[in-house]
């Protein structure tokens, strides 16, 4: 049985990043830089995850609802994918760990709006987008060369 052909999130964004028009600003630092203010982000969410997981329970309980599941807002597989390296898996876990806090907040907040101001706005609400971000993502059983191109065709057609 053939090795899967391993492929670099990280090595893609390198790459890119050296094609014209979508230069990183600072060039070699960009990554040292990015890597930090990413892992940081962790450092204001993870007090808002303990703080959503007592006011799931405490508010469901004092209006005597059933509180709201995280779980369906987590969905932990990337790291099955065979032909990223461990890094990268590593990286698409904590990024599906900060959107699922997100996400889940976002179900609780929504909850509690529609249970204290269930009037539709006049306009269409502009965040409705935020729901559909991830439809353009790659299916996760894509084949190697499918990451490359979606990089390329992502990444590319964006101006600085």
């Amino acid at each position: 049985m053939d090795q899967p052909q391993k492929v670099s999130i990280q090595k893609c964004l390198k790459d890119l990043g050296q094609c014209p028009g979508h230069e990183h600003r600072l060039g070699k630092l960009t990554p040292l830089l990015g890597y930090p203010l990413i892992i940081s982000f962790s450092i204001f969410l993870l007090p808002l995850y303990f703080y959503m997981h007592l006011f799931n329970l405490l508010y469901f309980w004092l209006r005597n609802q059933k509180p709201m599941n995280p779980k369906d807002y987590y969905h932990y597989d990337r790291h099955k994918v065979a032909h990223i390296g461990f890094l990268d898996k590593l990286w698409c876990e904590y990024c599906e760990w900060a959107n699922g806090t997100l996400q889940w907040t976002l179900a609780v907040i929504n909850e509690v709006e529609r249970r204290y101001c269930p009037i539709q706005n006049k306009d269409k609400p502009h965040c409705g987008k935020v729901k559909t971000w991830r439809e353009k993502f790659l299916p996760f059983d894509h084949r190697p060369q499918e990451l490359e191109q979606y990089y390329k065709d992502q990444y590319l057609k964006e101006t600085p």
